[in-house]
């Protein structure tokens, strides 16, 4: 027969209750001073873990040494004049009911009332600082090689302190600290410092600190040595942020570990510096790493408005052989938009940012107004332009047929051309501060392997601030062709607007220049704009209303489409996903909207 375990209950109870009883520590209470002295001073104590029961002979024992701790907690901080009395004595804690009662252990529903002498030490320092000490004297010097080098040299113009401030015995430690820490990044592995002192004239209360480093020479870099890799050491050493020779910098080895990790060849990757050789003054590197697998595939699943549900795959070949060289597949459905594409990548000169690509692919585009296939082949040279800009220069042909108000066509053109693209963010999750800027051109020349001769110009911008606890996003875009027949131009090449990312409540490239017979065949120019607001509301969901405005146009025609709508915007871990109704401003009625991507 199981009984009630109260007694155990009770007992259990009662070991809290005397925990919590042991746990009452000794009160300090210090008078006289500011707080950051009365905080160095409790530091130095330590005085918390001084029980209530602990007996007086153990508490003297406790006490003894805490002047010592006393000055050197004021000198710490420049009182070299300060005097104190640390006195002890019992006192009343009991504050309410609750710190008086225990619970019963016979009836652990009746509170017993504790001894009404519910006492513990308090320790009172009264506390006098007297004058503090200033900085009379600051020498502080770099000699040797290191005296001339701004790695060093700019840090004498930010010290820590400077003649006339208070003394911190921090400060002079700080200044050493950094001094040593500083040279050895920088190389001077032989630095040491030839005089230290702080002086402290207690007459008038003045400090003379003398700092003096000798840097010795500096090192340089030595021998640079990968180990096993799968990857040949000419493309490895394109990644190197020095050479042999360059003046020793170890955060040029955090960035070269971060090079070879970006490079996406491996899952790990070690940089470790030799001993330094005083020999020659050398220091030499030593990387090691672990390959990723050689194959990626990757797979999803999709929707928006504009191409319906849709599906994807790819498979990627990270390492197709020892320069460094990749490939991969790429593939999707969907009911709007298919295509199948492969794509050949050569890393550069600075494989980070430079690269060749080479390319080809099929891709069928069935639209309300237009139904195309199309087969291109393009090499590009994409690489880091000035101020952060990705330049793309590119050669394309392409083939295309298509079918656009029932007049079927087809075209070819060999198109070279150049682009331009940067962008920036505060967060790539939830941007509130960014933008994002890309440019193109390119053109044709009829009867070199073209059907048409044409040039044409893209500018698109979007920005994000943030405004009133949201986000105000606009974007904006111009294009502009300029051609000899316009019947030739192949439908992937022609402007149009409407869709979820052009001007909303219209369908997907449904807005643009009509034929007599009212079917929307495309233009040669488009300008298209928006404004946005949205506000988290709760969690990662916002509330958005915008106005979208835009048309694609021909030189002689352009007819002004605009809408306004709300939506709402959910931050998921995959990106954001946004739900929109546009509502025409003239037309009436309104369209149903469903996107993913990210904002910038």
């Amino acid at each position: 027969m199981l009984r009630p375990a109260k007694p155990l209950a009770a007992l259990i109870l009662y070991s809290l209750c005397l925990n919590v009883m042991a746990n009452d520590s000794a009160k300090l209470t210090i008078n006289g001073g500011n707080n950051k002295l009365q905080e160095n001073i409790r530091a130095h104590l330590a005085f918390n873990d001084i029980s209530c029961d602990l007996s007086e002979i153990k508490l003297r024992g406790r006490l003894r040494g805490s002047d010592q701790k006393i000055s050197e907690a004021l000198r710490a901080l420049g009182y070299y004049h300060g005097r104190w009395t640390l006195s002890k004595a019992k006192a009343n804690t009991a504050n309410s009911a609750e710190k008086n009662s225990l619970i019963s252990a016979v009836n652990p529903l009746k509170l017993l009332k504790k001894n009404p002498e519910n006492i513990c030490w308090e320790l009172q320092l009264e506390l006098n600082p007297g004058a503090a000490t200033n900085i009379a004297v600051l020498d502080v010097r770099i000699e040797g090689e290191g005296g001339a080098d701004p790695v060093l040299s700019t840090y004498l113009a930010s010290l820590p302190t400077k003649v006339g401030n208070k003394l911190l015995h921090s400060d002079y430690d700080e200044i050493k600290k950094q001094l040593s820490q500083r040279a050895r990044s920088a190389g001077y592995f032989d630095g040491k410092f030839t005089q230290h002192s702080l002086e402290i004239n207690t007459d008038n209360n003045t400090a003379a600190i003398t700092i003096i480093f000798q840097s010795g020479r500096r090192y340089r870099f030595g021998a640079i040595e990968f180990g096993p890799s799968l990857l040949n050491d000419s493309l490895l050493r394109r990644y190197l942020p020095f050479q042999t020779s360059a003046p020793f910098e170890a955060d040029k080895l955090i960035t070269l570990q971060n090079n070879l990790v970006s490079s996406n060849y491996f899952s790990s990757v070690n940089v470790d510096q030799g001993t330094p050789d005083a020999s020659n003054n050398t220091v030499a590197t030593y990387i090691t790493s672990t390959p990723k697998k050689q194959y990626e595939t990757t797979a999803g699943i999709g929707a928006s408005t504009d191409t319906g549900p849709r599906v994807s795959y790819g498979l990627k070949n990270r390492r197709f052989n020892a320069d460094g060289d990749t490939y991969q597949i790429n593939s999707q459905y969907s009911p709007v938009l298919s295509n199948l594409g492969y794509q050949y990548s050569q890393p550069g000169a600075k494989p980070l940012t430079d690269k060749t690509v080479w390319s080809t692919g099929v891709q069928k585009k069935d639209t309300d107004t237009s139904e195309s296939t199309s087969y291109r082949a393009e090499v590009a040279l994409i690489s880091l332009a000035g101020s952060g800009w990705v330049q793309t220069l590119s050669l394309k042909f392409l083939h295309e047929s298509f079918d656009i108000a029932n007049v079927n066509n087809t075209s070819t053109l060999l198109m070279p051309g150049i682009a331009f693209a940067r962008s920036k963010a505060n967060d790539r999750r939830y941007p509130t501060l960014g933008w994002r800027v890309t440019a193109a051109a390119r053109g044709a020349l009829d009867g070199v392997v073209s059907d048409v001769s044409l040039g044409q110009f893209e500018l698109d911008g979007k920005t994000i601030l943030p405004i009133l606890g949201g986000r105000l996003i606009s974007r904006g875009g111009l294009g502009i062709t300029a051609l000899n027949d316009f019947s030739e131009l192949p439908a992937s090449l022609r402007f149009f607007a409407g869709g979820d990312n052009s001007v909303r409540g219209f369908a997907y490239e449904s807005l643009g220049p009509e034929n007599s017979d009212g079917e929307v065949v495309g233009g040669k120019h488009r300008l298209t704009g928006s404004v946005e607001y949205d506000h988290r509301v709760w969690g990662d969901f916002a509330l958005a209303t915008f106005y979208d405005a835009g048309n694609a146009f021909d030189t002689r025609d352009f007819t002004f489409y605009s809408s306004a709508g709300v939506g709402l915007r959910w931050f998921s871990p995959i990106g954001p996903i946004r739900v929109d109704f546009g509502f025409p401003l003239k037309d009436g009625g309104f369209r149903f909207h469903l996107s993913m991507g990210p904002d910038l």
